[in-house]
């Protein structure tokens, strides 16, 4: 009976558990706190709170539209001298909404989460 009941809590319990849903995607974005500009911790919060959730923009427009990497690498008699690699990001993303704001320690923390239907809707005005 105790072996019963202990499957059946399982069972419903592993129910209850949080899946992503697959027409959203996600995206997090961090900002160091004590990092900012600001003499005063209260504005120096604040702008970690904007510069996190700028992050996390950056972060959802890098998935919708890609990433344009560029690199370029540099020899002198077969050594190689110098490297570099540069990525950007262009795109406009409508209908996110944060899920959740947060500092955690000296990292502020924007969750955003996009329904990719709203955002065809709103892409084609719709």
């Amino acid at each position: 009976m105790r072996n019963n009941l202990c499957a059946l809590l399982l069972l419903v319990l592993s129910g209850c558990s949080v899946q992503p849903a697959r027409n959203h995607i996600y995206a997090v974005g961090y900002a160091p706190i004590s990092l900012q500009q600001p003499a005063e911790h209260q504005q120096k919060l604040l702008h970690a709170m904007r510069a996190s959730k700028m992050d996390a923009y950056r972060e959802l427009t890098e998935q919708l539209s890609g990433v344009m990497t560029s690199s370029s690498s540099r020899m002198n008699s077969q050594i190689l001298q110098d490297g570099t690699v540069s990525n950007s990001s262009r795109g406009v993303v409508r209908g996110a909404r944060v899920v959740n704001s947060y500092p955690d320690g000296d990292m502020y923390v924007t969750e955003l989460e996009l329904d990719l239907a709203v955002y065809e809707k709103l892409r084609r005005g719709i």
